[in-house]
């Protein structure tokens, strides 16, 4: 049985089809958001303890060494590959993110006339937080084994 694109219950299916995709757009875009806060606490706590351990050889006068070395590098390390982790993480969910946006704009007529209307120049900000900050932890955990 065929329905009409003005009878009840093809709207009643379209709307709910609808809103079930704004749900999923706007599910994934806290999802970019709490994975970012998420990374962002982990490596702020790794920070605090790199930094935390080479302050506590250099307070006492003496270059730190040994131990104490080979566990700020160890702790470089892991934030290095949890940036690239990160990284990867936030591409995906851009990723998938786009490709729902792209669907809303196709199948949701208010959502694509609001994108027109506000839509600014330039990345997303979105974009810095899936691979700007990642990008930018990487390079801080770099330079500071290459510098402890």
């Amino acid at each position: 049985m065929t329905h009409r694109a003005d009878d009840p219950v093809t709207l009643q299916r379209t709307t709910a089809a609808q809103s079930r995709l704004w749900e999923y757009y706007l599910h994934e875009d806290t999802m970019i958001m709490q994975r970012g806060n998420l990374f962002l606490v982990a490596q702020s706590l790794q920070l605090v303890a790199f930094t935390a351990i080479l302050s506590a050889g250099r307070a006492a006068g003496t270059p730190v060494t040994g131990s104490g070395l080979v566990t700020a590098r160890v702790i470089g390390s892991f934030g290095v590959a949890m940036a690239a982790i990160w990284l990867y993480v936030g591409h995906r969910q851009i990723r998938y993110t786009d490709n729902l946006r792209r669907r809303l704009v196709e199948k949701v007529p208010d959502y694509a006339e609001t994108q027109a209307a506000v839509r600014m120049r330039g990345p997303r900000a979105a974009l810095f937080i899936a691979y700007g900050i990642p990008l930018l932890a990487g390079l801080l955990w770099s330079l500071l084994l290459a510098v402890g």
